[in-house]
């Protein structure tokens, strides 16, 4: 099933970030370098999602550092989807609840987590960040950004600046065909597939990163 841009919104995209059960997981290292790790203990919610994690492990201790993470999953073969953002603590008072609601909809870790040890897990709540939906299925590709909460869109990719003088030679360079003619030329971000072919065949240098 193919999808469209004007399909793609934050319930889509948290549907879709769910849907594989697993979710993979990147932080900061102490020492600064990147960490991946899979996470099952979450829980959803229309404008929020839960992570639990023990106060002692590395995972808790990395994003009470540097709160940045991101969030990764198949929604289906070849489509993916990405959430940016912050995950922060949840009030102390709150830590409970919310605990409870992990471990009722994730049995397998109140044994993880044996009865004495409960109060040592953390919870943390990611509120406002931005999704990346990228299907790499449809032709051309589909990459749709769209907004969490409160959250920015910070997209990447290329864009064509003003020194564009429309020789045409970016069009033949692009494998999704995803550059329009104009005054100057145009991205359809939408279908970039962001391999940067058309800034090596730019004479101009007119195509740079965003």
């Amino acid at each position: 099933m193919e999808n469209s841009a004007t399909d793609i919104d934050a319930l889509a995209c948290l549907r879709g970030l769910q849907s594989s059960g697993t979710i993979a997981c990147a932080t900061r290292g102490m020492d600064g370098a990147p960490r991946v790790r899979f996470l099952s203990g979450l829980h959803f919610e229309l404008d929020a999602v839960y992570l639990l994690a023990s106060r002692g492990m590395p995972f808790a201790r990395q994003l009470m550092r540097d709160d940045r993470i991101q969030l990764l999953s198949e929604a289906r073969p070849g489509v993916s989807v990405r959430l940016t953002g912050h995950a922060v603590p949840v009030p102390e008072e709150e830590q409970v609840r919310w605990r409870l609601v992990i471990f009722d909809e994730r049995p397998r870790y109140r044994d993880l987590y044996p009865a004495f040890k409960h109060d040592d897990s953390l919870v943390f709540v990611v509120r406002d960040g931005f999704f990346e939906w990228l299907d790499l299925v449809s032709e051309p590709i589909l990459r749709v950004y769209v907004p969490f909460g409160n959250g920015r869109v910070v997209p990447s990719g290329y864009r064509i600046g003003e020194t564009c003088t429309r020789c045409g030679t970016c069009l033949s360079s692009c494998p999704q065909h995803s550059i329009v003619s104009g005054n100057p030329f145009r991205i359809v971000q939408e279908h970039c597939l962001q391999c940067g072919a058309c800034v090596k065949t730019c004479p101009r240098q007119a195509i740079v990163a965003v």
